[in-house]
């Protein structure tokens, strides 16, 4: 017992402030998401909080915090090698890929719509521009795909999209399943994905 100490209402342990168990993810939450930390991975956040505080099984919690931390898991791609980008096959027929996005920050129209849903052909470059609000759902998006590209194009067997939340869902990425559509997931600043 001779390495802890109390000061005020506090207690340390090799000068390390002892954080209790209840209070442990707010601490990982700080240290995690504070402007000053930006979201860092799991080695950098638990080697910040070690600098100054002291929980037994610490490596655990800050693994759990950041695999389940939303803006990380949509924002940040595997830093796992996987071996070089390769670009996408030549295609065998019209509409057999699509590339999908949103685009925005554009002025609200009458509707009330500030985004657009584009979809894109990467053969000839043939977008499909669809206006929705910021806050289109999951389902929404679906709906304005079979409404605007399949009545017209058909299902095409793959799909192009980057890593918006809308497309990392449950409900779309089983729907596609079900349809036996391959979804290719791009990275950011890897433009070789998309060819």
């Amino acid at each position: 017992m001779e390495n802890y100490y109390l000061q005020g209402k506090l207690l340390y342990y090799l000068g390390k402030l002892c954080i209790p168990i209840d209070e442990r993810v707010h601490v990982i939450l700080e240290a995690h998401t504070s402007l000053m930390s930006g979201h860092f991975g799991v080695e950098k956040t638990l080697c910040h909080l070690l600098g100054f505080c002291f929980s037994p099984p610490m490596k655990k919690s800050v693994t759990h915090f950041v695999k389940g931390c939303v803006l990380c898991s949509i924002s940040k791609p595997s830093n796992r090698k996987l071996g070089l980008y390769t670009p996408l096959p030549i295609l065998s027929r019209p509409w057999e890929c699509v590339s999908m996005n949103f685009v925005g920050g554009l002025p609200m129209s009458r509707k009330g719509r500030d985004y657009l849903y584009v979809i894109m052909y990467p053969f000839s470059k043939m977008c499909i521009l669809m206006p929705c609000k910021e806050k289109v759902t999951t389902e929404n998006t679906t709906y304005l795909f079979f409404q605007h590209v399949w009545v017209h194009f058909g299902f095409p067997t793959s799909i192009v999209s980057d890593r918006d939340s809308r497309f990392l869902g449950v409900f779309w990425t089983s729907m596609w399943r079900m349809m036996d559509i391959k979804l290719k997931r791009s990275t950011t600043f890897h433009p070789q994905t998309d060819g």
